[in-house]
Parts: structure tokens; C-alpha cells; sequence
């Protein structure tokens, strides 16, 4: 080998150098993090947890959901025609919409959604007459986010959100002309008896309030008319004293006199 050949086996390699600008910039070695295993929740296995007859249910029922004492029904109407009624006692939920495999009552409208509402018994605290809590079950609806609404006494309610329901009240989805009332067993059997037209609680207010009003005037109208029969029967009872007692005067006077002269005779 020539002495140039050692020479350039001997000298130690030089560092790659790369110039930036007239400067010497030495490259730093790229270190690559190796990517970690991810052990957040991929959403798999709440989709199998929730999983009815192979669909994938979007609601879950909350801890305070309860099955009710009450025996509640649902009694439907399509028009002036009734239909057969819902015992909706026997869960704690009950999902309505289109998709027969999951809903608990089918809607079969088609501006209904597959799964629309859900009807929710809960229990919930409340304040009794002595300022004590106490808990009882009450009756919810929950739309699941519908193309069309829900609506409770035709007024649409919130998505997402529990609304609570009472006794009479009319719950429709989406276009729908069915209506479902909500009733008890302990509810009267006269359903002919319900005005539909006033589900709300304001106009029904309005009506005790007039109902009251209207009763208070006719009691009042009752007493001063009693007062003034007594007021006329008080004088009719004057006035027979008085005469009376005019009348009599007169024959006690005459007696007198008589009673003077047959003196003055016997003198």
C-alpha cells in the first residue's frame, strides 16, 4: 500500500458538518419516540354493553331510575278514536320510536325517528307541608335528540333534557296525530270527561280562580239579600208594635172616663 493509503486509513473519521450562512451547524442525532399503547376507552365495549337484539341503544338509564308503585297508563287516541292503552308500570323505562327492534312502544310515523323519547320513572326528592324531604317516584320524558320534537300539551320540549310529567298530560311525536295521555288506575274512567284543548296547568288555574270568584260573588249576593229580608221583616215588626200600642191607648182612656162618671152617679 502507497503511504498516501495508510495515512488516510490512520486519520479519524470527521464528523459530518453541514453549512448553513458560512456556519458550521453539526447535525443532531433524530431521536423517534416509540408511539405508547393507548389505554383510553375506544367506545367498543359501551357499544357491546349496549347492544339490544344487535342494535346499538343510545340512552342509558340513570341510578336513580326506579320501577313505580303506581299502576301508570298511557291511553291513546289517533283522532276522536281510541286505541288500545299501555300498562307503562311494569319498568322503569320504556323507549318509543320506530325501530321495532328496540322500542318498547313502536311509533311508526315517518317523521318520527328510530329511537325518539324515552319514558322515564326517577326517583326525586320533595319538600313536604312540615319543611321534611321525602322521596317518591315520578313519571319523566326525555327526548333523544328527534328530527321532529316531542311535545308535552303541544308545547315541543328540550332535547337532552328530563321533563316532568303529570296526570292528563298529552305527549305527541313529530307529526304524528296521535296523542297518548298519561292516567293512573287511581285517574277517573270518564275519558270523555277531558278537555284537550285546556292540558295546561295556567288555563286550568285560570278556571278554579274564576270558578272560586264566581261562587264568593254568589255567596255574597246570597247575604245581602238575607240581610235585607231581615231588615224589611225587623221594620214590618216596628210598625205592628206601634200600632198596636196606638190603638189600645184610646180604650184605656175611655174606661177611665167610665169608671169617673159611674162614681159621680153613685155619689
Amino acid at each position: 500500500m502507497d503511504k498516501r493509503d495508510k495515512n488516510r486509513s490512520e486519520r479519524p473519521r470527521q464528523e459530518s458538518k453541514s453549512y448553513e450562512y458560512g456556519k458550521s451547524i453539526k447535525k443532531e442525532d433524530e431521536t423517534v419516540e416509540k408511539e405508547k399503547p393507548s389505554l383510553a376507552l375506544s367506545g367498543n365495549l359501551a357499544k357491546d354493553t349496549n347492544l339490544v337484539n344487535g342494535v346499538v341503544v343510545k340512552y342509558n338509564e340513570p341510578p336513580e331510575a326506579r320501577k313505580p308503585r303506581r299502576r301508570w297508563r298511557l291511553y291513546c287516541f289517533k283522532g276522536e278514536t281510541e286505541l288500545p292503552f299501555y300498562q307503562i308500570h311494569r319498568q322503569s323505562a320504556y323507549l318509543f320510536g320506530r325501530d321495532r327492534l328496540v322500542a318498547d312502544i313502536p311509533v311508526d310515523h315517518p317523521s318520527c325517528s328510530k329511537q325518539h323519547a324515552v319514558f322515564q320513572y326517577r326517583l326525586v326528592e320533595y319538600k313536604r307541608k312540615d319543611d321534611t324531604t321525602g322521596r317518591t317516584v315520578k313519571p319523566y320524558i326525555i327526548d333523544l335528540g328527534s328530527t321532529n320534537g316531542t311535545f308535552v300539551n303541544n308545547q315541543q320540549i328540550e332535547a337532552q333534557r328530563y321533563f316532568e310529567l303529570r296526570e292528563k298530560d298529552a305527549i305527541k311525536f313529530g307529526f304524528s296525530s296521535r296523542e297518548y295521555i298519561l292516567l293512573h288506575e287511581e285517574s277517573k274512567n270518564d275519558l270523555e270527561d277531558l278537555d284537550y284543548d285546556s292540558y295546561d296547568e295556567a288555563d286550568n288555574e285560570e278556571k278554579k280562580e274564576e270558578s272560586e270568584s264566581s261562587t264568593i260573588k254568589k255567596e255574597k249576593k246570597s247575604e245581602v239579600e238575607n240581610d235585607e229580608i231581615n231588615l224589611k221583616k225587623y221594620k214590618s215588626k216596628k210598625k205592628h208594635k206601634k200600632s198596636r200600642s196606638s190603638s189600645s191607648e184610646p180604650s184605656s182612656s175611655e174606661s177611665d172616663d167610665d169608671r169617673d162618671r159611674k162614681r159621680k152617679k153613685k155619689r
